[in-house]
């Protein structure tokens, strides 16, 4: 544990250096280009002022967004455009921002992220509170990334992890908090599968009908041409992102970003990014259905959810905190197996390619850390059924052996 700390607050030096220096650049010295911590949410801020001053569908024009956007982000206008690419569901979470400045609302916003977020981390693993795991925790670097972005990564990683946690006591709980991850479309798509094959019938219900009211809410509130809004601009920012996926700074964080950055056709990169999904979504399947612990299936529904949407951004990489709670509280009751700490290491280490030059691609890395996690989870339930039939063989051989005895007095 020494020696984890050790590292962990050289990596948290790294972390305050950079975000000191976006703080400098960005605020004070106002180098173009160079954004303060917040360039995300300068995008929800200005959406939200714009909803609240208009048609809330005048979101979706770029030209308007950016308007306000770029002063805020300290960026002048650049090929990579700063879209609105959210649904209506998140557009209505992101409503109220702008009725504070956008620094405060920032703040606030970050803040309470991070306040959810950690008393979640408590409820996985309690040992979060001791001292000693503070260095680890507060030294991980999506971190510092999710929060220098205020990005919503924060939210969705509280409801997420909140979902999995009340699943077994509470599953129409768990279903409300999948529903409302209606807000990031593309953090459920593995979810109903996970649900279906585990037999978690109320909670999925329960997701189905907060997703419905989730979105009719939001039409009310909104306008429902929102919605046909959403459905238009998804597409072209689909092929934005597919135009430069073979130079997109650091890398798109999955696999089909990762061979496009290597100059492989689209369709190739679609079928080989559908063949490493298929197997993250089956891994989910097989543990689900054989009802493995908690931990596990949490773990790889968490780990598949990251694989299998083909954009991913560095301050998604949040989510991996999630795995690497559960697989540490497993390893604490189970043991661990050889490997298992360089590749969860590695994970915990992967989003300092943010911190990359942005022509270095680091990211395309990323997505076999992620698998590799996965295969770490599949390999620990193979491990832990074998250990589980053994001692059951040796349980019945011993009462066979006692019986035999017993009889022959």
């Amino acid at each position: 544990m020494q020696r984890i700390r050790l590292y962990a607050a050289f990596v948290l030096l790294v972390n305050i250096g950079y975000f000191s220096l976006r703080i400098w650049f960005g605020c004070v010295d106002r180098i173009p280009n160079v954004s303060p911590p917040g360039w995300d949410f300068a995008v929800f801020w200005s959406a939200s002022w714009l909803a609240l001053h208009g048609p809330a569908a005048s979101v979706f024009d770029t030209a308007l967004i950016e308007r306000i956007a770029l002063p805020l982000q300290n960026m002048l206008p650049t090929p990579f455009v700063t879209p609105w690419t959210y649904p209506p569901t998140f557009l209505l979470v992101m409503l109220p921002a702008a009725l504070l400045p956008f620094p405060v609302s920032c703040f606030v916003y970050v803040s309470a992220g991070i306040f959810f977020a950690y008393h979640l981390c408590v409820r996985i693993l309690p040992a979060v509170q001791h001292p000693s795991w503070w260095l680890p925790v507060i030294a991980f670097p999506a971190l510092w990334v999710a929060a220098g972005a205020g990005q919503n990564s924060f939210l969705t990683f509280g409801i997420m992890g909140l979902g999995l946690i009340a699943l077994d006591r509470r599953p129409w709980l768990a279903g409300v908090c999948f529903g409302l991850l209606a807000m990031k479309p593309q953090l459920g798509l593995v979810i109903p599968i996970a649900l279906l094959f585990g037999r978690h019938w109320r909670a999925f219900v329960s997701a189905s009908l907060t997703v419905g009211v989730f979105c009719a809410l939001a039409g009310l509130v909104l306008g429902f041409d929102t919605f046909a809004r959403f459905a238009q601009a998804l597409p072209a920012f689909s092929q934005f992102v597919v135009e430069y996926s073979d130079r997109w700074p650091r890398g798109i964080l999955t696999v089909f970003g990762a061979v496009r950055h290597f100059g492989v056709a689209v369709t190739t990169a679609y079928a080989l990014h559908a063949v490493v999904a298929t197997l993250a979504a089956g891994a989910v399947a097989w543990l689900w259905a054989t009802r493995a612990s908690l931990d596990l299936r949490a773990s790889a529904l968490v780990l598949a959810t990251l694989l299998v949407p083909t954009y991913v951004m560095p301050y998604d990489l949040l989510w991996l905190g999630l795995p690497i709670l559960w697989l540490v509280r497993d390893g604490a009751r189970n043991g661990w197996l050889r490997g298992d700490g360089v590749v969860m290491v590695s994970a915990w280490l992967s989003p300092l390619i943010f911190y990359t030059p942005g022509d270095w691609a680091a990211g395309i890395y990323v997505p076999v850390i992620v698998f590799a996690l996965l295969v770490v989870v599949v390999r620990r339930c193979l491990a832990q059924r074998v250990a589980h039939a053994s001692d059951c063989a040796s349980t019945v051989s011993a009462c066979e052996r006692s019986g035999s005895n017993v009889y022959s007095r």
